[in-house]
């Protein structure tokens, strides 16, 4: 899933448009730029036992030099995550649900960096 997702947004042109080829799993890249965090990945579990599913929690961390850099790289990353049924390689997406949105920023002046973070639940067919 991991891969897959980061392909995905690589690809968008919007996502491109504002971060070129800076999306990383785990790294913080130099602004702007897309950090995404694994924080779960637990199965899906019914009373029949696991389904197969899983529904993982990412973070996205959209980093930019100014406040609205960082909203709008965050407004693209929603715009392209993948909808209902996207098949990329042989991860099917099911969903991707927008948990949280927070915005901040980090360090002092000149080298400030805003952030948009985005939480997001994202069902796959688990691979």
């Amino acid at each position: 899933m991991e891969e897959a997702l980061r392909a995905h947004l690589a690809e968008n042109g919007g996502v491109r448009a504002l971060v070129a080829d800076r999306i990383e799993w785990a790294v913080r890249g130099a602004a702007p730029s897309i950090a995404l965090h694994l924080i779960s990945a637990p199965p899906d579990t019914t009373l029949a036992g696991q389904s197969g599913l899983v529904q993982a929690r990412v973070q996205i961390d959209c980093w930019a030099d100014t406040f609205l850099k960082a909203k709008q790289i965050g407004a693209a990353v929603i715009a392209a995550l993948p909808q209902r049924r996207l098949v990329i390689g042989e991860v099917r997406f099911l969903a991707c649900t927008i948990l949280d949105i927070d915005r901040g920023r980090f360090g002092e002046t000149p080298n400030q960096l805003h952030r948009t973070r985005l939480d997001v639940r994202v069902a796959t067919n688990g691979l």
